[in-house]
């Protein structure tokens, strides 16, 4: 199942490591220490048109890649389950 996530992009959901809400990470300052911990610093793309709300982090090619999009981590959520 492919999940949209803001602009013109999709991702395979089978690919979904974890949604993670930017809001929160950034009132607990854990948003650098997340992508330094998980080595994906260099790999983010942004798709939020600047307006920040979620960090999605999938796994592709044995790679893992962050996106960040202006759609909030629950609405994400529910675009994810399988029915």
């Amino acid at each position: 199942m492919y999940v949209h996530i803001g602009k013109d992009i999709v991702i395979n959901s089978n690919n979904i490591i974890t949604i993670l809400d930017i809001e929160s990470l950034e009132k607990k300052k854990n948003l650098e220490e997340v992508l330094q911990n998980l080595k994906i610093s260099d790999k983010i793309i942004d798709v939020s048109e600047g307006n920040k709300k979620s960090l999605i982090i999938i796994k592709k090619d044995e790679e893992n890649i962050g996106y960040i999009t202006n759609i909030s981590s629950i609405t994400l959520t529910k675009r994810t389950e399988k029915y």
